[in-house]
């Protein structure tokens, strides 16, 4: 014998939303697709003038052992990858002096600025500062066709 169950309408409507909302936030995006926003790359170059310019210099172009954050190796080096890599090591390396005296929210933006000065879009909603977040957004040296 089957039983039949009448979901409430407001209960149907929610599990509605659920599988139409889920696998949205489970598909991977890439750089190119804009994953921060104007405001927050502002933001960020002011932060990245105050914490990391003295080493990587203000045009991004690196100073003796600091490597350059622009263009060219820079970005080649974390083509393929998760963006949550390229952040777990700005938290725990930069800047050298006091890794942990940065906020994630401010180092996000510094990450913001730094994809700018590399020519990716900007987007709609800001770059997030959770790696469980990160983790979905891939690092494409070339946007992908």
């Amino acid at each position: 014998m089957m039983r039949k169950f009448k979901l409430p309408m407001i209960g149907g409507v929610a599990l509605f939303g659920l599988t139409i909302v889920a696998p949205a936030m489970a598909q991977n995006i890439n750089v190119w697709d804009g994953v921060y926003t104007k405001a927050q790359a502002e933001r960020g170059k002011e932060s990245f003038g105050e914490r990391c310019a003295a080493c990587h210099g203000v045009q991004m172009q690196g100073i003796e052992e600091a490597p350059t954050l622009k263009q060219g190796a820079f970005v080649y080096n974390w083509d393929g990858m998760p963006v949550s890599v390229l952040f777990q090591r700005l938290r725990e390396t930069m800047p050298l002096d006091d890794p942990k005296g940065t906020s994630r929210k401010i180092k996000a933006d510094i990450l913001a600025y730094i994809m700018s000065e590399n020519n990716f879009p900007e987007g709609k909603m800001p770059l997030p500062y959770q790696n469980s977040q990160l983790k979905r957004i891939q690092w494409n040296a070339l946007k992908p066709k």
